[in-house]
């Protein structure tokens, strides 16, 4: 835990600019009370047609992505803006992220061709499990083609050495919160995420084994998450934007959350601000995973407890 409070000071003494980060700062206040006095993205982004959600989606991301780029850039932070090779690069990945979050006629070709008793298990399985296929996998190949064999760290994911102690710790830390948590009457409205169907029935298994395969697609989501967060948008663009590329990736990692409640949405700042920071300095996303599927994964079993 020292380390890593090393590593945050660190960055921070390092990073921190205070016109820079307030006039960030007054962004992300305007867009998350635009977001959530207009319900933007659940009432206009997802009730989009397929092709416009994406297009939309991908517009969105460009606006929450440029604008913290663009207040750095004429603050002296960085100089990304004159280089040819930072577009290349953000521009299709988050291309991908649009593509990933609209899904674009995913449901209707479940809806279309798999039977009624296990249409909604699919659809929830593919939306969770989108993020391999549709973020690593294309970066994962992109990496392999343009990188040398010398110190391949595959955007986190082999890092040369990995301490997994302190986020086990950080685990037990959070586990009294979360307990507490489990007895409110919001909590137990929301987890567990998986809900039961008729799939069990129609493939003729057993309900728990449903849960589990559901569980673990949950637990995929984040490792896409972690992948293309604090993976691909820090370790990627660290020669273009420098440390710079903690606070940018931390504004999109918030509009990540606008369809879920504020409160989640405000504290996702600064927990993506402190996972992109440990992702800079130990070039692995291992400590991310093991925080996030660990904490998702304790929510939903006291989910079911309760």
């Amino acid at each position: 835990m020292r380390k890593i409070w090393h590593y945050l000071t660190e960055h921070v003494k390092q990073d921190f600019h205070a016109k820079a980060y307030a006039t960030i700062t007054l962004f992300l206040a305007i867009s998350i009370t635009f977001n959530y006095r207009f319900d933007f993205e659940d009432t206009f982004l997802d009730t989009l047609p397929d092709l416009p959600r994406l297009l939309a989606y991908f517009g969105w991301h460009v606006f929450a992505y440029f604008i913290p780029v663009l207040i750095l850039f004429t603050a002296g932070r960085h100089r990304a803006l004159q280089h040819a090779g930072f577009y290349k690069i953000i521009l299709p990945a988050l291309f991908l992220l649009s593509l990933d979050r609209s899904l674009p006629f995913v449901n209707i070709l479940i809806t279309s061709s798999a039977n009624p008793m296990i249409q909604y298990w699919l659809i929830k399985i593919a939306h969770n499990v989108s993020g391999i296929i549709i973020l690593i996998l294309p970066l994962l190949i992109g990496y392999t083609l343009t990188h040398s064999d010398k110190d391949k760290h595959y955007y986190g994911l082999i890092p040369r050495q990995f301490d997994a102690g302190p986020y086990f710790v950080m685990l037990l830390i959070m586990l009294p919160l979360l307990l507490f948590a489990s007895t409110l009457p919001g909590f137990q409205a929301q987890y567990p995420m998986y809900e039961k169907t008729a799939a069990a029935s129609y493939w003729h298994l057993p309900e728990w084994l449903m849960a589990l395969l559901y569980e673990l697609a949950y637990g995929l989501n984040f490792v896409g998450v972690e992948f293309f967060y604090r993976g691909f948008l820090i370790l990627a663009l660290v020669p273009y934007l420098g440390r710079s590329s903690v606070l940018t990736m931390a504004v999109l990692y918030c509009f990540l959350h606008f369809g879920k409640p504020m409160p989640e949405a405000i504290s996702s700042v600064f927990g993506g601000y402190i996972l992109g920071v440990i992702a800079m300095e130990t070039r692995s996303i291992w400590g991310g995973i093991i925080v996030h599927v660990g904490i998702a994964w304790m929510m939903e079993l006291l989910g079911y407890i309760f």
